[in-house]
């Protein structure tokens, strides 16, 4: 037969090429991987053919059935039996399933002669099936069906359309003679990215965060396409708790902690087949030192083992494809989940331990035996010769391979940390450390040291393992050990980094120039490195502190060395923060979800997370999961960012009048508050409002408290009194002054909403970067269970409704609008009405910040 092949991916295109039309039958075979989907996709034609008319007979592959009935014979029946009743059958059907019963013994399959008469049987039973209406037949799994092409012939006699699906990694020689024999083979590739996170949406009616979909995708990789894989991992992980809801998302309840396989998949099953020898390959082949062929033997003869066997093992792996092999010998493991759920069930500690076996086995000056070496860490045995071609191969290691660097950094000075060169392999591992952003790791270093040294490190050594030990502290939230602080503890600064961590973490205000008195002039000389003074690119470095996010301002004193934290809380908390800041509120919001089940996180940082959540979510109307994000922060917290927060909120709901009122009285009740970015912003806000509902008195008096704020508080208020007096007088003199100190702190919402408005006094139209709004009700890869993401939202709208839409963005009036579409007012008044129905929202304002619309309208809104 003139075969045709197609490998399709969409799984609407694959229902498409499967849809028939009831004149030219075929038999069209559906190949996947397991977990792939064909079985419900072969449902959904199977229900599409039912709704055109057409007769359906669903026959399993899997039905039980007797070792000796090699043609599926029961199953067919069981099938017939089943849809008896819905077929348009011939009424000598009865009889056609007494004679095939009857053939159906292990004597007919004995005999040639009585296995052609059951065929032959077989082949009438099918004639007789749906002889009023033309049948489409469907054979889920066939290829498990010992010998399915004589079972498909005999349906193809009978002229009926035959779609069957097989497993693409089954084993047995049925599925190429189930494709040789077939019309059309259809391969079915992976779920497109789109439609994966499509089937996400699907399983529960809350959706995943952004975060932990990227979670998922890293560690399921190429397997992140397949429908069973993705589903059985998340439920794995509701089964495990692993999942609870934050911010209206599943979020990850530990998101350091790496996502596994779960049991019973196809991978793990084909690791447990090889028993203990699998397992072991398979530990090493998925960890940082990697596995090569020419290590397998070597791992043989650790584990007691013979390199024929073990070797047999991995070709086997390969084969499974459990392990890829490289062109250079690497054996890698194919999926992170896979050897996350390996490692779980391998037990703590023990790929480092195969590491040493190797390793000890090994030439030192070998680079795969430094490798092992590194990987082994502390458990192998001390041993000072290796120190030095370790450290060597570090030099080697690719710089943005932190994690292998540190890996090098830590072996070396495990190996020599008590010769004389003890002092600079624990300085390279501290600046590795802080490189890499691993703060956790660093505290249980700093300790380590310590304790190596019974507790005396050398007068010239102990700023350094200070700074060290106190930014290990303010990044996990842990105060410094005693026997810690007593090692490293000086006394000839009025500021030490120690004290400075103390005071952070009981909540005490710290400003830049303190971090930068505590931690720069001793990095510059200890463990930290070079410090090279870096300008402030996002959210400027005291505005982040009153946010508790210490990281613009260890970054302006550390220099280049420093990296923001990668896990903990306040990896968390620098993402709510400078996502904010630079306009990511996608991330933002998934980085608050984070922070709360994230340990350590306290009262204060998540109060902070929580109200710059309520702010991003009502400015994106979504009202209901603001106003729980503000219930949800303390009172005590940051009192005036709570009052700006809740007055942007009331006036979202379209209460300008009570807004000002609620936001005055918080003022007249806390004057002289030290939450001065909160002051700030609630002042720019009362004033913003008060010009946008025509109450020019009491914006006038918001820029008198803003001008008597700036005699004692320069900066944030002198920037804030050119903006109101900006907006009062329609000065776009002033506006531009003001834009130069907002884009110099880097705050795209503001930012956004001062180029609005000088677009509205210049009569110039916004410039195309800045009518992107930032607050956009998410992007199509995080749509929310209840609202589409903005470009859904577009397609529903007339051409008439997008360009009221955009005039609406560019502040016009009804009056305006009417007169530049050329129709009545009224006719404006009906589609601003469909509008608003579409966006859920109830004001002009709420419209232009909708999913529907681009740009908040209010300066610091």
């Amino acid at each position: 037969m003139g075969r045709q092949r197609a490998d399709l991916a969409s799984r609407r295109a694959v229902v498409d090429a499967l849809r028939w039309n009831g004149k030219r039958a075929e038999l069209v075979v559906l190949r996947a991987e397991r977990g792939g989907g064909k079985s419900t996709l072969a449902a959904k034609v199977a229900g599409e053919l039912t709704q055109a008319g057409f007769g359906v007979l669903e026959i399993s592959g899997t039905g039980p059935r007797e070792g000796w009935d090699l043609f599926g014979v029961h199953s067919v029946l069981t099938a017939v039996r089943k849809s008896f009743e819905l077929m348009d059958a011939d009424p000598r059907l009865a009889e056609a399933i007494e004679l095939v019963s009857r053939l159906c013994t292990p004597e007919s399959y004995a005999s040639p002669a009585r296995k052609t008469s059951l065929l032959t049987a077989l082949t009438t039973l099918f004639g007789r099936l749906g002889s009023g209406r033309p049948l489409g037949v469907l054979i889920d799994d066939a290829d498990r069906i010992p010998r399915s092409v004589p079972l498909l012939a005999a349906v193809r006699r009978a002229g009926h359309h035959v779609v069957a699906t097989a497993t693409g990694d089954s084993d047995g020689s049925e599925k190429w003679r189930l494709c040789d024999f077939a019309d059309r083979v259809i391969d079915l590739s992976p779920l497109p990215a789109e439609e994966s996170e499509q089937l996400l949406r699907q399983i529960g009616a809350v959706p995943l965060d952004g975060r932990t979909r990227e979670a998922l995708r890293d560690a399921l990789q190429s397997w992140y396409g397949n429908p069973g894989t993705l589903v059985t991992t998340v439920a794995e992980l509701l089964r495990r708790d692993r999942l609870a809801i934050a911010g209206g998302r599943w979020c990850l309840r530990d998101p350091g902690r790496a996502i596994a396989l779960p049991p019973g998949h196809v991978l793990t099953a084909a690791v447990a087949r090889h028993g203990e020898s699998g397992t072991k390959i398979v530990l090493l082949a998925a960890s940082e030192a990697g596995l090569t062929a020419g290590d397998v033997p070597v791992l043989a003869e650790a584990m007691g083992g013979t390199a024929a066997e073990y070797g047999t093992v991995a070709d086997r792996l390969v084969a499974d494809g459990v392990l890829r092999y490289s062109g250079t010998g690497r054996l890698t493991c194919c999926c992170p989940a896979l050897a996350t759920f390996v490692a779980e069930r391998a037990g703590s500690a023990a790929a480092e331990r195969m590491h040493a076996a190797i390793a000890g086995r090994s030439a030192a000056t070998d680079i795969s035996a430094a490798a092992h070496i590194a990987a082994a860490g502390r458990f192998m045995p001390v041993r000072p010769e290796l120190a030095g071609p370790v450290r060597e191969a570090a030099l080697r290691v690719a710089p943005e391979d932190r994690r292998r660097t540190v890996a090098y950094r830590y072996a070396a000075w495990w190996h020599g940390g008590d010769g004389v060169d003890g002092s600079r392999l624990r300085s390279e591992m501290v600046s590795a450390l802080v490189h890499t952003g691993d703060y956790e790791r660093l505290g249980g270093f700093v300790a380590e040291a310590v304790h190596r040294a019974n507790g005396l490190v050398a007068a010239d050594e102990r700023a350094g393992l200070a700074v060290a030990a106190a930014l290990a502290a303010v990044h996990t939230g842990r105060p410094v050990e005693e026997p810690v602080r007593k090692a490293v503890a000086y006394g000839d600064a009025a500021i030490s980094p120690l004290t400075l961590a103390d005071r952070w973490l009981v909540g005490a205000p710290v400003s830049p120039e303190e971090i930068a008195a505590a931690f720069a002039p001793r990095a510059s000389n200890g463990a930290v490195g070079r410090v090279r003074r870096e300008r402030r690119s996002g959210a400027n470095a005291a505005e982040a502190l009153a946010y508790r996010d210490p990281v613009p301002a260890l970054r302006a004193a550390l220099g280049p060395e420093y990296r923001a934290p990668t896990s903990g809380f306040l990896a968390h908390q620098h993402r709510v923060v400078e996502g904010y800041a630079s306009g990511d509120w996608c991330g933002a919001l998934s980085a608050a979800r984070e922070l709360e089940f994230t340990y350590g996180a306290g009262e204060h940082a998540l109060a902070c997370s929580r109200l710059l959540a309520a702010e991003m979510c009502g400015r994106r109307g979504e009202s209901r999961q603001a106003k729980a994000w503000l219930d949800a922060a303390a009172p005590s917290v940051l009192p005036a960012t709570r009052a700006w927060v809740a007055t942007g909120l009331r006036y979202l709901d379209g209460d300008a009048e009570s807004a000002l009122a609620e936001g005055w009285r918080w003022y007249t009740l806390h004057p002289q508050t030290i939450d001065e970015p909160g002051l700030a912003r609630l002042l720019v806000r009362l004033a913003s409002i008060a010009v946008e509902s025509d109450r020019r008195r009491s914006a006038g008096r918001a820029l008198a408290e803003i001008n008597h704020h700036a005699t004692t508080q320069p900066g944030r208020f002198s920037e804030a009194a050119l903006l109101v007096r900006g907006l009062i007088n329609d000065d776009a003199t002033a506006l531009r002054a003001a834009e130069r100190l907002v884009r110099s702190r880097g705050d795209r919402p503001d930012l956004v909403a001062l180029r609005r408005h000088l677009s509205r006094i210049e009569g110039q139209p916004c410039p195309a970067t800045f009518r992107r709004s930032i607050t956009e009700v998410e992007r199509p890869d995080d749509a929310t269970g209840s609202e589409a993401p903005p470009s859904a939202h577009f397609a529903r709208l007339s051409p008439v409704e997008r360009r009221i839409l955009d005039l609406i963005r560019d502040d016009k009036t009804n009056r305006q609008i009417a007169l530049h579409l050329r129709v009545s007012a009224k006719t404006v008044e009906k589609h601003l009405t469909r509008l608003f129905a579409k966006a859920g929202c109830r004001t002009r304002h709420g419209l232009a910040m909708s999913g529907l619309g681009a740009g908040p309208e209010s300066i610091g809104a």
